[in-house]
């Protein structure tokens, strides 16, 4: 099947010229995340708030918030790798990777967060906000850009982000179930070691075998093709609110397709377009 990727130089659903009115002008980005700085938020150190001079002075004056959205095992994974070596301007925020490390080190918010996974629930959204605004405060003292991955997921999450950080560009990666469902139940695992094949690129010598040990490779109940399925129904179910509620900012553009080189250079193009149109009117303020 030929992908199809959706127009680069059209935003989804509100057309180019409407979105730039609903967008916040870079000066203004910068201006919430100077606001984020000189806060006092209980978790950051006094060495990140003590010097507010160092903020103005460092930051870009076209600091932007990035987020990616894409199913599991879409591909955004693959994509937002491409964007950090293409716009070395963005640093990368996964609030996955946040967690896990804050976590290791039993930092404060590690520790708050790890109270509720040994119980077995979700991490609280003012918890994850808190990660992702830690690392926005280190951006912005960089003049660095973010690129959001992993949160917000939901309409709530991006209600509750927006009242620390303006998400000013959305790219959402709209890859078929049926593509990610072949991709995913085509993987399988030698247990012992934890090597991973996939019959579609990356496939054993012997069919069912792993290479180096000749045991039998096993496929994860996650990656049988109803536990996908089921993953990606909860997914879009999650995630159709958030994206309605980034079209109605104005902020989003969707791209359909099957093959991520197929999707990057449209992704880029836009990504390039909308960093260029910002800089020629922060210029003009």
């Amino acid at each position: 099947m030929q992908a199809f990727v959706s127009p680069a130089f059209r935003r989804t659903v509100v057309g180019k010229s409407s979105s730039l009115l609903h967008r916040r002008s870079p000066t203004t980005v910068v201006r919430s995340f100077a606001s984020i700085y000189h806060a006092d938020m209980e978790d950051l150190s006094h060495e990140e708030t003590s010097s507010p001079s160092s903020t103005s002075s460092s930051s870009s004056s076209c600091a932007h918030s990035l987020l990616i959205l894409g199913k599991p095992g879409g591909g955004k994974g693959t994509i937002s790798g491409k964007i950090l070596s293409d716009f070395p301007q963005f640093r990368h925020v996964s609030t996955g990777d946040q967690l896990r490390q804050h976590v290791r080190n039993e930092t404060k918010l590690g520790l708050e967060a790890k109270k509720y996974m040994d119980e077995g629930c979700l991490v609280p959204d003012n918890v994850m906000i808190k990660m992702v605004m830690k690392d926005a405060v280190e951006a912005i003292k960089n003049g660095q850009s973010l690129l959001l991955d992993g949160f917000p997921r939901t309409m709530e999450q991006a209600v509750a982000l927006d009242e620390q950080l303006d998400v000013d560009m959305v790219i959402n990666l709209c890859i078929p179930n049926e593509t990610i469902i072949e991709r995913i139940s085509d993987r399988w695992i030698h247990p012992a070691s934890g090597r991973v094949y996939n019959y579609s690129y990356k496939p054993p010598k012997v069919t069912g075998m792993d290479d180096e040990t000749g045991e039998p490779l096993v496929q994860r109940d996650d990656d049988k093709p109803e536990s996908v399925l089921k993953r990606l129904n909860k997914y879009e179910e999650a995630t159709r609110p958030l994206v309605q509620y980034y079209e109605e900012k104005g902020v989003i553009q969707t791209f359909r397709g099957t093959q991520s080189d197929v999707i990057y250079p449209k992704v880029q193009e836009w990504l390039g377009e909308q960093l260029a149109e910002d800089d020629v009117e922060a210029n003009t303020i």
